[in-house]
C-alpha cells in the first residue's frame, strides 16, 4: 500500500469526501459495486457518516485516504460492514481505479474483518459479480466461500459468499 495512504475509521466531515469518491468510481467500478447507485448525493453519505457514530453503530465504514497536499485528504477505498444488528452483516468494497493492486483492498478487507471478530461476529456476507475475478480472489483469500447464485434487478449473475469465525 502506498505510504502516502492511511486507513482510518469514516469520520464527521467525510461526508463530501465520501460523495467525490463514490461519484469518481469507473463505469467499469459502478457496474460492480454500487450500494448507493449509479450516483451519489451528500444527504445519502451524511447518513453513512451519522450511522458510524450513532449509538446504534449499525454500520462500521473504514476509508483508504491519500494525503493530496495542498490538495488536501482524498478517499482513495472505502470499506464497509453493514447490518451490524443481523446474524448476517454485509461487507462491501471499493479502490479506486488508479490504486488498484497496490493492497489498499486488502489492508481495508484485513481491517474490516479484524473488526468483525473484535464485536463477536460470527459471520460476514457479501455479494459479489460472478465475473469479478479480481474480488472473489480477494475474498477466498480472505476465508469467503460461495453460498449462493442469483440475479440481481440489474440483470447481473451474482455469488453469495460468506466467511465464518
Amino acid at each position: 500500500m502506498p505510504d502516502s495512504v492511511v486507513i482510518r475509521r469514516l469520520d464527521l466531515g467525510d461526508a463530501p469526501a465520501l460523495v467525490a469518491f463514490y461519484n469518481s468510481l469507473s463505469r467499469a467500478s459502478k457496474r460492480t459495486f454500487r450500494p448507493l447507485g449509479p450516483v451519489t448525493m451528500l444527504e445519502k453519505c451524511e447518513n453513512i457518516v451519522v450511522d458510524n457514530v450513532a449509538v446504534a453503530d449499525t454500520k462500521f465504514d473504514l476509508v483508504a485516504v491519500q494525503d493530496g497536499g495542498a490538495q488536501g485528504a482524498r478517499i482513495v477505498g472505502w470499506g464497509f460492514l453493514w447490518d451490524l444488528h443481523t446474524d448476517e452483516p454485509v461487507l462491501g468494497l471499493a479502490v479506486a481505479d488508479a490504486f488498484r493492486g497496490q493492497g489498499v483492498g486488502t489492508a481495508l478487507i484485513t481491517r474490516v474483518l479484524d473488526v468483525a471478530r473484535e464485536r463477536g461476529l460470527t459471520r460476514v456476507c457479501l455479494t459479489v459479480v460472478t465475473d469479478n475475478e479480481v474480488a472473489k480472489r480477494l475474498y477466498k483469500k480472505h476465508g469467503f466461500v460461495k453460498y449462493g447464485e442469483f440475479v440481481g434487478e440489474d440483470g447481473l449473475p451474482y455469488f453469495r459468499m460468506r466467511v465464518e469465525f
